[in-house]
């Protein structure tokens, strides 16, 4: 009874207030933005190498999978993977997402010094599955301080594991031609926080000069390896001043690297992230010139915590009940469901409108095993979408979609204006369809040749 009288009081410092209700954002020039950034007029010509009879034809396509990625994390598909929920997860996944995240976590991997080249049939299967179902991959992380083998933990030789760093780095984009995306050093300005622990990467990072340095040192060495890679520099809390200052160092020191990471975990009312702030975050941003991707986000549906110190007490508590077996999960609640529903449709359109960002990726699909006992998915304990999912379901496949059906002249230049990304669809000459693909992408105005062969 004593935890349970903890976990009251937890929750009794939170205002009388609710905050389950979502006050909607302005969203002002959001959707004309998105129509100037997203969207694009394509010109298509259709060659045929046949003779055809008639000279018109039945045109029929639509947006397949969007340029923009759109992502949710696999990183806690490892505790369903054996069970019946999996089939679910994945078709969930595939229905809505173009873009993973799969976890290349050293302390899940390589507990072993021995075993650095060790990865389970699991975590290849699920980056074989992705491919196949046209699916971008994106690995996380190259390295990190908080996920380390106790080997790594306690070793004193600086030196000696900069060199075990860095062929565990070659190894695994070596290893994975098909990801595209890494996540390079995750929290590099979060190293020597107070909540830390002391660790052979934190004395490695010291070794090497400190935090500038060391990251430098990173980023030539990930170029080293394989330079048309997409490589991420993010963090967690994006609005501290000492990560703008690490990315503005990186430009004034010449390091190769893409994009800017952020994170929007908002377990705790402290922590939700108002239009004006999102606003105001990818401003002072946009002005490195590079991607911005939103790396992992959580929006829960059960009761947000006030601050972080009221979330750590529960962490702790959680952590112990954890230890002993026991489970300690937070509720999805129906009031907190709407105001989820709610926050991801002004979030991500206000994100989707800004055009330096090109990702956005929901951290936990699913409520089931979600990252720190939150209901922070967009599918309950059992896998049934919730109301959240449906809504950016419509955002994603309906409003921000294109479809295009129309009679044209076969020879003529067909035009349209639609988002950017992969197309598919099918034309029908003198009775017999054939399939047709393309992709129509920002980076190219060029018109688009779809050679048309009568199918086998």
């Amino acid at each position: 009874m004593k935890f349970f009288k903890l976990f009251l009081f937890v929750f009794s410092v939170i205002p009388a207030q609710e905050a389950y209700e979502h006050i909607p954002w302005n969203l002002e020039g959001a959707q004309e933005r998105i129509n100037t950034h997203r969207k694009g007029t394509a010109k298509i010509q259709f060659l045929m190498e046949d003779k055809v009879l008639n000279n018109t034809a039945e045109l029929n396509f639509e947006l397949l999978s969007h340029e923009f990625n759109f992502g949710v994390s696999m990183t806690q598909a490892g505790s369903l993977a054996k069970t019946p929920y999996f089939e679910k997860y994945k078709h969930y996944t595939k229905a809505l997402f173009n873009f993973v995240t799969v976890g290349f976590y050293w302390a899940a991997y390589h507990k072993e010094r021995k075993d650095l080249d060790r990865f389970d049939a699991y975590l290849k299967g699920n980056i074989k599955w992705a491919l196949e179902n046209n699916i971008k991959v994106k690995g996380h992380p190259l390295l990190w301080h908080e996920s380390l083998p106790k080997w790594v933990v306690n070793f004193k030789d600086s030196e000696q594991l900069d060199s075990i760093i860095k062929n565990r780095i070659r190894y695994l984009i070596a290893s994975n031609p098909e990801i595209k995306y890494w996540d390079v050093y995750n929290e590099p300005v979060a190293v020597f926080k107070e909540h830390v622990s002391p660790s052979g990467v934190t004395r490695w990072v010291s070794y090497k000069g400190g935090v500038e340095n060391a990251m430098k040192d990173l980023y030539d060495f990930v170029n080293s390896v394989d330079s048309t890679k997409i490589y991420t520099n993010n963090h967690y809390n994006p609005s501290e001043p000492s990560f703008l200052a690490l990315n503005k160092y990186f430009s004034d020191h010449g390091v190769e690297y893409d994009a800017v990471g952020m994170q929007a975990h908002m377990q705790t009312n402290a922590g939700v992230l108002s239009e004006d702030a999102l606003w105001k975050l990818l401003t002072d941003y946009e002005i490195l010139g590079k991607d911005i991707q939103f790396t992992e986000l959580t929006v829960t549906s059960s009761r947000r915590f006030n601050d972080w110190r009221d979330h750590q007490v529960f962490l702790k508590q959680r952590t112990e009940k954890i230890k002993k077996g026991q489970s300690m999960n937070l509720p999805s609640l129906p009031e907190y469901e709407n105001y989820q529903s709610d926050y991801i449709k002004d979030f991500y359109t206000l994100v989707f409108s800004h055009p330096s960002v090109t990702s956005l990726t929901f951290w936990n699909l699913t409520d089931r095993n979600a990252w720190r006992g939150h209901a922070g998915g967009l599918l309950d304990e059992n896998l049934e979408p919730k109301k959240a999912y449906y809504t950016l379901k419509d955002l994603i496949k309906n409003k921000w979609s294109t479809k295009v059906v129309k009679t044209i002249a076969l020879g003529e230049t067909v035009s349209f204006n639609g988002f950017y990304g992969d197309y598919s669809g099918e034309i029908v000459v003198d009775g017999t369809p054939y399939d047709i693909k393309f992709t129509h992408s920002k980076k190219s105005t060029a018109p688009i040749s779809v050679r048309l062969t009568k199918p086998e």
